[in-house]
Order: C-alpha cells, then structure tokens, then sequence
C-alpha cells in the first residue's frame, strides 16, 4: 500500500546532503515502491549521483518544475500516472523534454520496450540489472545528455552570431539604398522610379541614373557574382565611379562601349571566380539619342506606344571574362511616351510551386502589361506578379527593376 505523501522536499525524499559532497549529476528516480527505491537509490549514490524521488509521474513532474534534473529513471507501473505517460509528459513539456529517461521493466518483452521508444523513453533497464549495467546505463544517459547541452550552447552562439550577421546584413543593405538614385523627374523630361529589393542573403544588384554635364543622363545597372555583404560593398564602390564629376574627368565623350572596355581591363576575373554584368547607357537629351552598351546583363526592355516590345542590348561576356573582348555601343533614339526597363535576372528567375520558370517573356509581357499604367504602380505590379508566381513573398535573389519614360 502506497504511504500518503505530499510534494515537499522531506517526503518526495530529495536529498540534501549525500555521501558524496560534489555529486557529478542530478537523477529524479521514480518508483512507488519504497524498497526499490531506496535500493536503486543506494546503488546510485554510490557512484556519487544526488537522488531525487517521487513515486508516480504527476509527483515527478512537480519535482521537474523546482529542480535541475540531468537523468530520469522511472519504473513503468505505477499509480496516478504510469511510467510511458510520464514519458510522454515530459517529451511534451518545451523545459524538460531533453532530459534522458530510462524505463525500469520487469520484462524484457519486444513489444514493451517499443512501446516505452514510441511514447517518449530514451533507454530501458531491468530491475534486476547487474551493477555494471546500471553503471553503463546511467553513464550513458548522463553522456547523452552532456553532449545535448553541449549543442544547445553551441546553438545558442550560433543563433547570436547568425544575428549579429543579420543586423549586419540589414545595416548594409540601408546603405546601399541611401546610395540609389531618388525617384522623379531625374532631369526635364524624364520620369524614373525604381523597386529594390535585396535578397536575405544581400547581393550585389545596383543602378544608377545621373546627369552627365548638362546634354547627358547616364545610366548603368550591374549585378556583381556572389551574395553576402563583400559583393554589395563591391558594387557600391563599382556605382560610384558613374557619379558625374568622375565619369566627366575619366570618359568625357560619355561613350558606353568606352566605359565597359575600360571597365573589362580593369576588373579581371579574381582567382575566387567574381564578375560581374554590367548594361550602360548615355541618353543624349537634346536629341533623345541612347547609346548603350552591355556586358552579360540582360538587355533592357524599351516599349512604346502601338509597338512590339524591343530588347536593348548585345549577347556579350560579363565583366572579367576576356581582357581582349570587344564592347561596342550601339544607338536607338527615343520618343515621347516611350518606357525602358533595367532590371536584374532576380526579378524573372522565379519559379513557380510546379518549378515552371517564368523567365524574360513573362517579365517582358508584363513590362508591355503596364505601358499606360502610372510608372510607379506598374512597376509595383510586375514585382506582385513575379510574387504570385512563385507564391511567396521573398525573393532568392536580388531584385532591381528600374523604370524610365520620356515625358517630352
């Protein structure tokens, strides 16, 4: 017959002082009968353990919620709350669940000890173990549950430093987009505005749109290999030499294909494999006249009025690729009404839930999509619509698209 007891230290049999005066771990041993108890107890202290005791499941659970346990021994049938379901209790509890529990059986059935694993038991032991059994059992768990705090503080570091990263992250990518260009009327007659969205992971995607003298707009959008904050600084430090004062002092015929040889000779590939694609353009504002070149960027979309969709730019090798590759510009003139698009490939690399890609057609028919929609709107449209179609809200890469239209 169980003995009445309640949950103070005294009664549940928590000991203060043992034999041992530094016990290397803390056992919660749960049994209702008394005898097994104290003899399991015994055996377990002399391997220099402090004992706690409760002598069915509920009981152990308000030992859990005052005490620091590394190993729980439990026996199977037992009053109130029997050996599994305690198991199971304590798997369940979020500040208990990755301490060890080894059922005690009185049989050593198949069924029974799977029973026991699928409903929370880490190990079994037999009450008639032998001392050298015990001794391995419990030095077992006890490893086990070393080696899980061991994790949990490594996890806990790498947490902080993955946060740190972040800040890091979201502190870089703030500077970045100080850097860009603010949307509006950029020069008399010209409209732009833009969406910038860098990936969790920060890229290297930027643009600029900036006079160049009085008779120049020059334009530039690039997309440097590799993700990371490295990249991005790389790219900044590239986007800052199309400022006016530099191009004017470096290029002063504003020749696109000029700039992107000397951007090519200058850059070679680095031995860790970084380039970068580059699309470059010199809008002539009294005549409307845009000279562009490219290096491995996609080509940027023109759409006009009552006109098919054009594709402006050269299939060429990124920056980097070949110190002798030729980089010529070419020229188109501008009308009223018409659109240009630059964007990065982040922007139609998406793939649907089914892995259908949605690609240049379906960014372009897009970009056609919202020729006599307000600029901003539209360009907020073709980002919805590369969301849709990868049903979620993020992006794996870098996305910049960047919206121009001639006013007059």
């Amino acid at each position: 017959m169980i003995e009445p007891t309640n949950l103070t230290s005294e009664k549940l049999g928590v000991v203060g002082e043992v034999s041992t005066p530094t016990p290397s771990a803390t056992i919660l041993l749960v049994d209702d009968e008394k005898l097994a108890r104290m003899v399991t107890r015994k055996r377990l202290e002399r391997l220099g353990h402090r004992i706690l005791e409760a002598e069915h499941g509920k009981q152990a659970l308000a030992v859990l919620e005052e005490h620091s346990v590394d190993l729980i021994i439990s026996d199977w049938m037992m009053p109130e709350m029997d050996g599994p379901t305690f198991c199971e209790a304590v798997k369940a509890h979020e500040k208990f669940r990755l301490i060890p529990i080894i059922l005690m059986t009185a049989l050593d059935q198949p069924a029974q000890i799977a029973e026991g694993l699928q409903r929370g038991a880490d190990d079994f032991l037999t009450k008639a173990a032998s001392d050298q059994e015990l001794t391995a059992r419990v030095n077992a768990g006890l490893r086990t549950h070393r080696l899980i705090g061991e994790l949990e503080q490594s996890y806990a570091v790498i947490a902080e430093k993955q946060s740190e990263m972040e800040a890091e992250v979201k502190s870089a990518t703030l500077f970045v987009t100080s850097l860009l260009p603010k949307a509006g009327e950029v020069v008399p007659g010209v409209q732009m505005d833009w969406e910038f969205i860098p990936s969790l992971g920060l890229g290297g995607d930027l643009f600029q749109v900036t006079p160049w003298g009085d008779d120049y707009l020059g334009l530039a959008i690039l997309d440097m290999s590799g993700h990371g904050i490295g990249p991005a600084l790389r790219a900044v430090s590239l986007a800052l030499t199309f400022r006016a004062e530099h191009m004017a002092q470096t290029h002063p015929t504003y020749d696109p294909g000029e700039i992107v040889a000397t951007l090519n000779k200058e850059n070679p590939m680095t031995q860790d494999g970084e380039y970068f694609t580059i699309w470059v353009g010199a809008l002539h504002l009294p005549t409307r006249r845009l000279r562009y070149a490219t290096a491995g960027h996609p080509a940027v979309v023109l759409t006009r009025n009552g006109q098919p969709l054009q594709q402006i730019g050269a299939k060429t090798w990124p920056i980097g690729f070949g110190i002798e590759e030729v980089y010529a510009s070419e020229e188109i003139f501008l009308l009223p009404g018409d659109r240009l698009y630059m964007f990065s490939d982040g922007i139609y690399e998406v793939f649907s839930p089914d892995d259908e890609l949605w690609d240049r057609k379906g960014f372009e028919s897009a970009c056609q999509t919202i020729h006599a929609k307000p600029l901003k709107k539209g360009l907020q449209w073709v980002v919805q619509q590369a969301k849709a179609w990868q049903h979620q809200e993020t992006f794996g890469d870098d996305v910049a698209l960047v919206g121009l239209e001639i006013l007059s």
